[in-house]
């Protein structure tokens, strides 16, 4: 991803720059809110962006922990500008958030996707929980990451008799 940075919001400006770039999809693209997507979330919220040269974002999603299971975590309103949406950039904030989540050793890892996406999640490793169900007047559907990382040497079984 030339010329392309993901890091996570640090500073005032970058989480303003995404809930900016999340109203501009949320709210005026699909209209799924009247005025803001903000919740209760975002205060315990990590912000992952993706910068075009370190000064236009292109993409933004968020991680938050449960409110009432503090193992499980949840991935949501990724969003990305409109001029940059078949490049790719979804699938990058995805792989990021997963990767944040194994960093952070999250047991486990969730998101409510938009029907449409569903297919996407599930062709990076994500597996559907329970049926779809209407969020916002829209079907979404609760996926799982995989977040099982094994390593080979340590369940490597000696070929010595």
């Amino acid at each position: 991803m030339k010329n392309y940075e993901i890091r996570i919001a640090e500073t005032e400006f970058e989480t303003q720059a995404s809930l900016a770039l999340r109203r501009q999809v949320f709210v005026e693209e699909q209209q799924l809110f009247e005025e803001s997507d903000a919740d209760e979330n975002d205060s315990s919220s990590i912000t992952i962006n993706i910068w075009k040269q370190g000064t236009i974002l292109v993409g933004t999603v968020r991680c938050y922990p449960d409110l009432n299971t503090p193992s499980l975590w949840w991935g949501g309103r990724l969003a990305v500008h409109e001029q940059y949406r078949i490049r790719g950039i979804g699938v990058y904030l995805i792989e990021a958030a997963v990767q944040e989540m194994k960093q952070r050793q999250v047991p486990c890892f969730r998101a409510q996707v938009q029907e449409q996406n569903v297919q996407l999640f599930e062709k990076l490793g994500w597996t559907k929980v329970g049926a779809s169900t209407l969020t916002q007047g829209l079907p979404h559907q609760i996926m799982e990451a995989n977040l099982h990382v094994h390593d080979a040497r340590k369940h490597k079984q000696s070929s010595r008799i």
